[in-house]
């Protein structure tokens, strides 16, 4: 009985901790990928941009931010991020 609550309490621990690793990786990327970025306004694509960067969350608000090159590029509003090779 004793084992079988130790085992319990440390199956829920480790789910606990798994769910909290990717919450931290849907927010913030750590290594390159490419993607294709298109952001659209009124049902016409305003934005489009194909990169292999690292791509993070804005902290609230609904929108990402990446560096392309030297550059801060930030995009909010309706988008669509599509990973590619």
């Amino acid at each position: 009985m004793r084992k079988t609550i130790i085992y319990l309490v440390l199956c829920i621990a480790l789910t606990s901790c798994a769910r909290g690793c990717q919450s931290i990786d849907k927010e913030f990327q750590t290594t390159d990928r490419g993607y294709e970025i298109v952001m659209y306004s009124g049902g016409d694509t305003v934005f489009y941009d194909k990169v292999k960067t690292i791509i993070n969350s804005e902290e609230n608000s609904d929108g990402i931010y990446y560096y392309k090159n030297d550059t801060l590029i930030e995009v909010s509003g309706d988008y669509i991020i599509k990973s590619v090779k």
